[in-house]
């Protein structure tokens, strides 16, 4: 009983402390709530130079942000102030947060007498891991579906005419063909680009009163908005582990990172939109019905192909942010699923002290049974491990070759590295060219702040992430599995047309007819 209670007043205080983490990243991505990273008595400060000429002269942003942290740390409600290279930017904490009011202003000053100016987010390279952007577009694209859902319903209620099918179509078709999803991408963004579709998408199907699948579409912004706070949330619990003046901290830099692999659900949404297309002829053919062919054109729809890997990776990137790990780029953890290669550096199995780390074996093993092609550098202290190895390369050759030669082999490379300095020039090089870029960040290894996923808790966390790589190809299969039974369903109601008593009769809830999809 007394292990009981405990229990449950740990499991309390603990879900009282996400609680409060959660609201601090809900005020952050309030409109009007600064251009800031505030939790608490914490705060990360961007700086912009008032004239470039005056701060080149005097060595740079940096350094005058450096003397800014210098003079900072002599205010009296100030514990700790120091210019975080990685994430260029101010880190201050204060004695309190009443007190973090009073320290940003007096940061504001001194950072204008060294001829700095305090900014937003955006002057910065480094985005932000707690930058609340992204959670105030996850939360946008849901609002777009609540309201499409509420006018689709409302419109029913009303008697109104719905818009025309063909309207709904065309939107629909643009929307899931990933070509024009990639075109829009390189105009707007990842982050408008998805606002842009799910504005449209909310629109057509609310005047066409099908709010079925704005519902589903919901339910996936749901799993996003969660996913997006809570990779904010895990910043802000690990923030003393990852911000501190003692911990190296490297910016990203570098060449350019390797193009994302074209997935399988974007190449089954590729083939199924052209198939839609031809359907949808077909069907104008025959029944010389436009609203018809737009029927089919609906049928058709890959939805399901990319809802599965697209609701699965959400809650997979919650679920390693509640376990520790941070996700800097969730559309490289979508590449999970093509993975098929990993490159470890030794540094990432081995101890501080120069033994073989005991989850060693085991993810050389989740490894193995993902289906990898395991690349080991060859080292002394992990002999014993050669044999679950593929390829065992020459320490010698930098990492970056190792990987640029992976990369020619089928499928997404992911490279597992350790950082302790600022001089591994091959190993940052490495998780450069990586397609997936897992940084271990426990004991004495660097904060990667370019790296896609950091690992705090060393190999467990990646043993974590190997594991997913099976589920994620399950769900990709499964998805395409439903995708083309939902299709081939729909087309046959599509064909088979709608029955005279059906037609004046009127559903509980409208838009059913492609429920299949």
């Amino acid at each position: 009983a007394a292990g009981a209670a405990a229990s449950t007043a740990r499991a309390g205080v603990r879900g009282a402390d996400t609680a409060a983490r959660v609201v601090r990243v809900a005020r952050n991505a309030l409109p009007g709530a600064g251009t800031h990273w505030r939790s608490g008595a914490r705060a990360h400060l961007a700086v912009r130079p008032l004239e470039r000429d005056q701060a080149r002269r005097a060595g740079g942003t940096a350094q005058l942000a450096r003397r800014v942290a210098q003079a900072l740390e002599e205010h009296p409600e100030v514990l700790v102030a120091y210019w975080d290279q990685g994430l260029a930017r101010l880190v201050v904490t204060a004695t309190g947060e009443q007190a973090a009011d009073r320290v940003l202003a007096h940061a504001a000053d001194l950072a204008e007498r060294h001829g700095l100016a305090l900014a937003g987010g955006d002057v910065a390279e480094t985005t932000h891991p707690a930058d609340p952007a992204g959670v105030r577009a996850a939360a946008a694209t849901l609002a777009a579906d609540a309201v499409g859902i509420a006018v689709a319903l409302t419109a029913y209620s009303l008697r109104l005419p719905p818009s025309p099918r063909m309207v709904t179509a065309v939107v629909t078709l643009l929307r899931e063909n990933p070509r024009f999803r990639a075109w829009l991408r390189t105009r707007l963004g990842d982050d408008r680009m998805d606002l842009a579709l799910a504005c449209a998408n909310a629109a057509v199907h609310g005047a066409g009163q099908s709010p079925t699948s704005l519902v589903l579409d919901g339910a996936l912004r749901a799993c996003q908005v969660a996913e997006t706070v809570a990779r904010s949330a895990a910043f802000d619990a690990l923030h003393d582990q990852l911000c501190a003046p003692q911990r190296v901290s490297l910016a990203p830099g570098g060449p350019p990172r390797p193009p994302l692999h074209v997935s399988p659900a974007q190449e089954y949404a590729t083939h199924a939109s052209t198939g839609s297309v031809l359907g949808a002829a077909a069907t104008l053919l025959v029944k010389h019905d436009a609203a018809e062919a737009a029927e089919a054109v609906l049928a058709g729809s890959p939805k399901a192909a990319r809802y599965g890997p697209a609701a699965f990776h959400a809650v997979l990137s919650g679920a390693l942010a509640r376990a520790g790990v941070l996700v800097r780029a969730p559309e490289r953890l979508r590449q999970l699923e093509m993975a098929g290669t990993v490159v470890f550096h030794p540094g990432a199995l081995r101890t501080e002290d120069g033994e073989p780390d005991p989850w060693a074996e085991p993810v050389l093993d989740a490894a193995r049974r993902a289906g990898l092609r395991v690349v080991l550098v060859d080292d002394p202290a992990l002999e014993d491990f050669t044999g679950l190895a593929d390829q065992v390369v020459d320490p010698r050759r930098p990492l970056d070759d190792v990987v640029y030669e992976a990369r020619g082999e089928e499928g997404a490379v992911l490279v597992v590295a350790r950082v302790r300095a600022a001089g591994e020039h091959d190993v940052l090089a490495a998780l450069r060219a990586a397609d997936i870029a897992l940084a271990l960040t426990d004991r004495d290894g660097a904060i990667v702040w370019g790296a896609d996923l950091l690992a705090l808790h060393g190999l467990p966390d990646v043993w974590r992430v190997l594991t997913a790589i099976p589920a994620a190809r399950r769900v990709g299969r499964r998805a395409q599995t439903l995708a083309r039974s939902g299709a081939a369903l729909s087309g046959l109601l599509v064909a088979v047309g709608e029955s005279g008593r059906g037609r004046g009769r009127r559903s509980l809830l409208p838009g059913l007819r492609h429920a299949p999809v």
